[in-house]
């Protein structure tokens, strides 16, 4: 099974798996918590964004407002439909096609957050967050993949 896109992640790779290690080791940020999420509160559901006039792509967000500012963390006790949003996008617009779509923030969906952000030069945490929300393309069944 390939957790990365090409073999030049290989470094990066090995940098998600010790962060992966340790996290899970430690019990960091198993679950959301405040301090896992700071100050953004942990993405609960979508919001389809319109991107072109008819069209628009669904990308995870908090509560029943319109905040988009939100994060998901490790957590493979609890699905999620914003997970879910997330990891179609990863696999259909981003190329992580090994992705399961299960709506929970496990091993592999940490892993291909964080590579996902080395390969948009973003700090890897593998958290999903506002910078990766912006950076990556997310999955539109009208539209296909797009950026907002």
């Amino acid at each position: 099974m390939m957790f990365f896109r090409t073999s030049s992640n290989k470094p990066r790779a090995l940098a998600a798996l010790g962060t992966l290690a340790a996290v899970l080791a430690c019990g960091v940020a198993v679950s959301p918590s405040a301090t896992a999420v700071g100050i953004y509160p942990t993405c609960n559901t979508t919001k389809a964004v319109s991107i072109t006039s008819g069209h628009s792509v669904t990308v995870p967000a908090y509560g029943s407002s319109k905040n988009l500012t939100c994060k998901l963390v490790l957590d493979q006790d609890s699905e999620n439909p914003a997970v879910t949003a997330l990891q179609r996008s990863l696999k259909k617009c981003e190329g992580y096609a090994y992705l399961g779509i299960d709506g929970y923030y496990g091993p592999q969906t940490f892993l291909a957050v964080d590579a996902l952000q080395g390969s948009y030069g973003l700090s890897q945490d593998g958290i999903y967050g506002p910078n990766t929300r912006d950076s990556m393309k997310h999955y539109s069944s009208t539209l296909g993949c797009a950026r907002l």
